[in-house]
Parts: structure tokens; C-alpha cells; sequence
């Protein structure tokens, strides 16, 4: 058979290998379901003398198989994250007091938390006045006067 090494059995396993490495140094779990399949292939080539249009056939049919099963699987088990807040910095900041930087006039106003300023939605209080963040929506802080209850 012509192209023995291309597209023969360790030509695929080759092409596993290549899959597996860059699965670990990129981002995701992307590379590995096609490298799953690039390896089944090579295992069914090495028990079979099969055409390499039909193992070209047969990683695209493994491939989309794997991919599909991995992401039934993922959707039903998220991954867990030790942080899963990372990037939602604003919800971080729920049930927290803080305490204004600039007065809430017509609804708006800003609270210093570390070493930015963020801008806050609530009832109308003078700077200097503490506040708890009830709630978020994109960099905009929801808050009303400490020790009070509900959404502004």
C-alpha cells in the first residue's frame, strides 16, 4: 500500500501524539477528542489493511463521535471550578459593605473596593455613607444604605 507512513498505522499514532501534546500546552479540551480518534484509527489500521480514503472517513466519523460524546458528557458534568466566580468580579462584591466615594445622585454614585472605583446604582445618600452591595450587572454595583434590606 503507497503511503504507508502517512497514512498508516503510525502515521496515526503519530498524529495522536502530536494531538495529545498540544492539548496540554493549549487552553480547553479540545485536541484530545481528536486525538482519540486519530488513535482508534491507528488501532484499526494496524488490525486492518483499509484504503486511506477510508481512514480519512473514519477519523472524521471518530472524531465527530468523540466530540459528541464529550460534550453530552461535560453537559450533564460541569466542570467544577476552584474558582468560579473568576470572571464575575462584580457578583464577588454581593453582601459586601463598602463605603461611597461619591454621593448617589440621580442614581449613581461610586464606592472605592481595593484599588479601583466602581460605580454604584441605589437610593440617594451622601458620600461617606456605607453601603451593601445587593447585586450586579456588568461592572454596575447594585447597593443600598447598610443594614437595610432589598434591591435599589
Amino acid at each position: 500500500m503507497e503511503d504507508d507512513f502517512l497514512f498508516g498505522p503510525w502515521g496515526w499514532m503519530i498524529l495522536a501524539a502530536a494531538l495529545f501534546v498540544l492539548e496540554i500546552t493549549a487552553p480547553g479540551i479540545f485536541f484530545m477528542w481528536f486525538g482519540l480518534a486519530a488513535a482508534i484509527t491507528g488501532l484499526i489500521t494496524f488490525g486492518y489493511d483499509i484504503s486511506w480514503q477510508w481512514q480519512l472517513i473514519a477519523f472524521g466519523v471518530l472524531s465527530l463521535i468523540a466530540v459528541g460524546l464529550a460534550a453530552r458528557y461535560l453537559r450533564n458534568h460541569p466542570l467544577a471550578s476552584e474558582r468560579p466566580l473568576l470572571n464575575l468580579r462584580a457578583t464577588r462584591h454581593v453582601g459586601k459593605t463598602y463605603i461611597l466615594v461619591d454621593p448617589i445622585e440621580d442614581g449613581r454614585g461610586s464606592v472605592r473596593i481595593g484599588d479601583s472605583v466602581w460605580r454604584v446604582s441605589g437610593p440617594e445618600l451622601p458620600a461617606g455613607e456605607k453601603v451593601t452591595v445587593t447585586g450586579a450587572d456588568g461592572t454596575l454595583l447594585y447597593v443600598t444604605k447598610a443594614g437595610e434590606s432589598g434591591q435599589a
